[in-house]
């Protein structure tokens, strides 16, 4: 059996606009920073053995940041993936609008954050770079962008949430 959709479409679209709901972006963010949170745990908390821990430590950076980059550039292009999927203009509203710039600004913001952890781990990385062994506070420094990151979310959830239903 297949599903049958109707002809005009309402399905696909209602099933879009409600996984690029401020709902929708609220549970991913959530999912994202407890990620973040989980990541610069296991990297804090075994730092004080870093010679052995230095690779993992590298590779929960490096995963991390990509998955910033992607979901900062999901946040960001938002209006743009629904205009393209010819939702907008006639699904835009003051609501959806205020929810498009909310997530354009913190998407940016992310994924400046996941640039600079990547940034670190690639500093870290970069053979012809041995002078000093700045290793141990590149990986602090990419842990504490996870965390802005997350701070980030957070302060883009409690906007959405917070801001008023339509009507």
């Amino acid at each position: 059996m297949s599903a049958q959709f109707p002809k005009d479409g309402a399905m696909p679209k209602k099933l879009l606009l409600n996984l690029t709901s401020r709902s929708a972006i609220m549970v991913m963010n959530i999912v994202i920073i407890l990620l973040m949170l989980q990541g610069s745990w296991d990297i804090l908390r075994k730092f004080s053995a870093i010679a052995q821990n230095q690779p993992g430590m590298e590779n929960i950076l490096q995963g991390l940041s990509t998955i910033l980059v992607a979901f900062g550039l999901v946040l960001q292009e938002r209006a743009a993936l629904l205009a393209f999927l010819k939702l907008y203009p006639h699904g835009i509203s003051p609501h959806q609008s205020r929810v498009d710039t909310h997530c354009s600004g913190y998407g940016l913001a992310v994924i400046l954050a996941g640039m600079f952890v990547s940034v670190a781990v690639y500093l870290i990385r970069m053979p012809d770079l041995d002078i000093v062994n700045f290793d141990p506070a590149l990986i602090v420094l990419g842990a504490l962008f996870c965390l802005a990151a997350a701070g980030l979310l957070a302060r883009l959830s409690w906007l959405l949430w917070r801001d008023p239903k339509e009507i």
